[in-house]
């Protein structure tokens, strides 16, 4: 019996041995992978991505889908409307409407104000994003207000959402496992109920670090908003400012 126990503590020690060897290999690589990236992740790489300025402030919101196919998208958004220059689209996108940008890279982003905003109803941005994806395959949203620190992300495949966050003051989405993207990042997520503390004097509240970085989450995951705008204004021959 003795001999039974002592090797039933030999395989738990093995198995134990090998779990923690695996989370410290773990965590080796995410150190690596953070000093890889720390040249390409700095926050004042968001402007370097554009090699213009462009003419008009970008949209708080918007929906990047990785599709090419514009008839199709139209269609499962309903949109009846003529279709207009990503130049207008940007200038009005505070309009209750939506706008549908030409592909680029592969991708085609959505903006305009009729999209659901989680600070206001996140049921409605949920559904909103399950039924287009169910359409379309991959859908990516980003939101982020720099004034008050709100923010969010979601990757959603087939109408299975992958990762959903949203922060308006306190949680009000969070489903899915932490990306590695946002761990190289250091974007800082709460679980719901969790109360953030405040910041010490001279630090920089981590609500406005988030929402500086989401540019740079959204270029991980597919492409950027800035990055996606400046090629459909060469596309379209704007000038932008210098």
């Amino acid at each position: 019996m003795t001999r039974v126990i002592l090797v039933l503590l030999a395989s738990f020690g093995l198995v134990l041995a090998g779990a923690v060897a695996m989370i410290l290999m773990h965590r080796r690589q995410l150190r690596q992978w953070r000093r890889q990236n720390r040249l390409v992740d700095q926050l004042s790489q968001i402007t370097s991505v554009r090699r213009r300025v462009i003419p008009f402030p970008l949209p708080t919101r918007w929906l990047a889908v990785k599709s090419s196919n514009t008839t199709h998208l139209r269609a499962a958004l309903s949109l009846r409307g003529p279709i207009v220059s990503w130049a207008e689209a940007m200038s009005r996108a505070r309009e209750r409407t939506l706008f549908l940008s030409q592909p680029v890279e592969g991708w085609t982003l959505l903006v305009g104000g009729a999209l659901p905003d989680p600070t206001s109803d996140v049921d409605a941005l949920y559904r909103f994003l399950v039924e287009l994806s169910r359409e379309t395959g991959e859908v990516q949203f980003f939101s982020l207000d720099r004034v008050l620190g709100f923010h969010g992300w979601a990757r959603l495949r087939d109408g299975r959402v992958l990762r959903g966050y949203a922060w308006g003051g306190d949680v009000l989405w969070n489903e899915g496992r932490v990306t590695l993207d946002e761990r190289l990042l250091g974007l800082r997520t709460m679980e719901y109920g969790e109360e953030a503390e405040p910041a010490m004097y001279g630090q920089i509240p981590f609500e406005s670090t988030n929402s500086e970085r989401v540019p740079l989450l959204a270029r991980r995951w597919g492409i950027d908003l800035a990055t996606a705008t400046e090629l459909l204004l060469q596309q379209e021959g704007v000038e932008s400012d210098e």
